[in-house]
């Protein structure tokens, strides 16, 4: 293939080499072989202005170079790819190939394989698999792993002797190529997980005295391909250390009302210093406003909150009324376009085109169009053309988007014989219910200009009888 590429290549160049060492009568004569009368005539309409032979020439000059030159590079590119091919240094010395190392990924290629007689070669695809440790080194590694092992699978636990709170059994270590399995010689008590049972804990300690803990075994096996080695530990565990009964202000209230109750006679109080070997310190709390101003602070907090939730509210009613105002233009255009024998994805595609195009000039963004890109993206990624519609209508929300895209389905499903007189009704009932809304916003409009109007009658009202009554007074 080198050899076909590069005698591509040197025809290429020849040819424009050649080309341009022409005298002008002679490219003239090739110009006008090489130039349809579909060309003049599209020059012609285009460039009524110009010369047509002259541009003809240079139309037909421009195509032969840009053709050559794409060919040209087509070649190099070809050639540089077929020679990277042969040196990617897979194969050495003719039929080794090296392994990718520890832990790493398969290696395939693609090699041509032929007898030493023969020049027709068979294309084979060979898969070559990591490298693999051998057993004395994965027993070196598994009795490396025992060691942190041991560590890990304590978690929040000091010792293996006393274990209180739940076990971390993990399935990997970070920098070995095993696999851990694990099992516990009382799966009700603890679990293949590490998770103890506090019920079981409660009921053996029902039925025996479990003040020294519980001896149980767990067993992790580290598997690697056909190699398998086991390590068993043995852990104790205890029931968790229940908590004082009383707290410190309970404990001291206890006292000071024992103390109260004794002391009657004298003329203070004296509260303890130091309780159980613990020296205490007493604050006067004091009826301050603190926790009201704290109260008001939540309520403003609160009140803040529920705003912000009105706030998304409102926007997402204006997406919605913004959805539905431009719900008709779009159904006009579809039929529109329909009209015209444009599919439903070239119709999607060019909505989407001129809007990214009114956008980069400046113009508003609108819902329905972002909504629309993403429709788009979401195809061209290789998504179902009406997987991609639903989820347009899903996200769009409304009802009108749905019936929509019910349409467009019926007619990719069935055809698009019924679907223009659907459409042309869709749009005339979507104008309508446009119509409607207009007439409903005017309505909110001059109910929300009520209260401003009122406050200017008032003004008026002042500068009227102001002047009036300074007049009568005098």
């Amino acid at each position: 293939m080198l050899i076909i590429y590069g005698f591509i290549l040197i025809a290429g160049l020849s040819f424009l080499i050649i080309f341009n060492r022409l005298s002008e009568e002679k490219r003239r004569i090739i110009i006008r072989h090489l130039t349809s009368e579909r060309v003049k005539d599209g020059i012609r309409k285009t460039e009524p202005a110009q010369d047509v032979y002259q541009k003809s020439t240079e139309f037909c000059k421009r195509k032969l170079r840009m053709t050559v030159l794409i060919i040209c590079a087509g070649a190099i590119t070809a050639f540089a790819v077929e020679l990277a091919g042969l040196r990617t240094g897979e194969l050495l010395e003719g039929n080794l190939i090296k392994r990718n190392p520890y832990m790493g990924t398969e290696k395939k290629l693609r090699l041509k394989v032929r007898e030493e007689a023969s020049d027709e070669p068979e294309m084979i695809d060979i898969q070559v698999s990591e490298m693999k440790y051998g057993t004395e080194r994965l027993m070196e590694m598994a009795k490396e792993a025992d060691g942190i092992l041991m560590e890990k699978i304590l978690k929040d636990n000091g010792s293996v002797d006393h274990i209180e709170t739940d076990m971390y059994f993990p399935a990997s270590l970070e920098g070995f190529p095993f696999i851990i399995t694990w099992r516990t010689d009382d799966p009700l008590l603890i679990s293949s997980k590490g998770t103890i049972s506090e019920e079981r804990l409660k009921k053996l300690a029902g039925i025996k005295n479990i003040n020294e803990g519980i001896l149980t075994g767990i067993h992790a096996e580290l598997g690697y391909e056909d190699f398998l080695y086991e390590m068993d530990f043995s852990i104790r565990i205890y029931q968790k250390k229940e908590s004082s009964e009383y707290t410190l202000g309970e404990y001291v209230k206890l006292l000071a009302g024992e103390l109260d109750e004794n002391t009657r006679e004298d003329e203070y109080l004296e509260l303890p210093d130091i309780v159980e070997d613990t020296p205490v310190i007493y604050e006067e709390a004091g009826d301050n406003k603190s926790m009201v101003i704290l109260i008001m602070v939540l309520i403003a907090a609160a009140a803040m909150y529920f705003r912000e939730d009105q706030e998304l509210h409102n926007r997402v009613k204006k997406r919605d009324r913004e959805l539905m105002s431009d719900y008709p233009r779009l159904v006009n255009r579809f039929v529109l376009f329909y009209s015209a024998g444009l599919t439903t994805r070239g119709i999607w595609s060019k909505l989407c085109r001129d809007y990214l195009s009114r956008v980069n000039n400046g113009g508003d963004r609108r819902y329905l169009y972002e909504e629309m890109l993403i429709c788009e993206g979401r195809m061209n990624e290789g998504m179902g053309e009406l997987m991609a519609y639903e989820g347009f209508a899903a996200r769009c929300g409304l009802n009108k988007y749905r019936q929509f895209i019910s349409l467009i389905g019926q007619a990719m499903g069935r055809g698009r014989a019924d679907l223009m007189p659907m459409l042309e009704m869709e749009a005339r009932e979507a104008f309508c219910e446009r119509k409607d809304r207009a007439r409903e916003l005017g309505e909110e409009a001059g109910t929300r200009l009520l209260f401003p109007m009122l406050m200017m009658l008032f003004v008026v009202l002042v500068i009227v009888m102001v002047p009036a009554f300074i007049a009568f007074r005098m």
